[in-house]
């Protein structure tokens, strides 16, 4: 099945050569890469083109264009990040990441696709696990990510981190960039994947979770990255709760389309 890849990044160009180099050997090829880098300088946008000059190889013989969106840190929203990378895709199935995650398999992509078959789907994600070289913070990152996804969170929502959505239902409610003014710390910790999830939920379409679509993911800031990642999933619960209380089915809103940004081919 066609789908595009929509990569979220700032200054993460090491890990996002070994992104791309992975997308190119997946068994269901993405047909483009839109990479939406988030630079605080020219020189920041400069590094991810040059990154991306010399990972074009592995794209082009695949068969897989590369696009490149450029969002300074003024008009930087991670609802906004998504929404140009999923504008500017070509496709109906858009998959969404980020340049410090890696797929955990080259069938990473066809297990995730598979299961729009069924046209109920709106949008598919999986679990996130630990890139520690560390043996002893591997072990205990799975411990502290096994409860926080799978216990806690439940992961009953398609998280942009790794998660693939229909184009045509974000036509009908992109990620809204007007929550914060709702729930004003999602500004500063996101979740409009979950709010996004949540209103599909609500017009009566499924969000799946796929383990075999799951990724490795991490700013490998060790012992206290994990320690901030769990004290932050106790707060995103909270946003949470305050979520599912929104009345839906609702509006959002976005930019995009308002104030047109362009779109550069590597």
């Amino acid at each position: 099945m066609r789908v595009s890849v929509v990569i979220r990044t700032r200054d993460e160009e090491r890990h996002l050569r070994q992104l791309l180099h992975t997308l190119s050997l997946q068994t269901n090829s993405p047909d483009e890469v839109i990479t939406v880098n988030n630079f605080s300088s020219e020189d920041s946008l400069q590094s991810l083109r040059r990154s991306l000059d010399r990972a074009s190889r592995w794209l082009l013989k695949a068969g897989i264009k590369v696009k490149l969106i450029p969002v300074s840190d003024e008009e930087f929203s991670h609802p906004y990040s998504t929404n140009l990378g999923v504008s500017a895709s070509e496709n109906e199935l858009v998959c969404i990441t980020n340049a410090h995650t890696l797929p955990l398999s080259t069938s990473w992509l066809e297990n995730g696709v598979r299961h729009f078959k069924d046209p109920k789907v709106a949008c598919v994600s999986g679990y996130f696990s630990p890139l520690e070289k560390n043996d002893f913070a591997r072990e205990t990152a799975m411990l502290l990510y096994h409860f926080s996804e799978r216990v806690f969170l439940r992961m009953s929502w398609c998280s942009t981190v790794n998660g693939i959505i229909r184009k045509s239902l974000w036509k009908e409610y992109p990620f809204d960039e007007s929550l914060p003014n709702l729930i004003p710390e999602t500004g500063r910790y996101g979740l409009e994947d979950y709010d996004w999830s949540m209103e599909m939920k609500a017009r009566g379409f499924k969000v799946v979770t796929e383990p075999l679509f799951s990724v490795y993911h991490s700013h490998e800031r060790g012992f206290t990255e994990m320690l901030r990642n769990l004290r932050n999933y106790f707060v995103y619960y909270r946003i949470q709760r305050r979520i599912n209380r929104l009345k839906r089915p609702k509006k959002s809103y976005s930019k995009v389309g308002v104030t047109e940004k362009a779109v550069l081919t590597i």
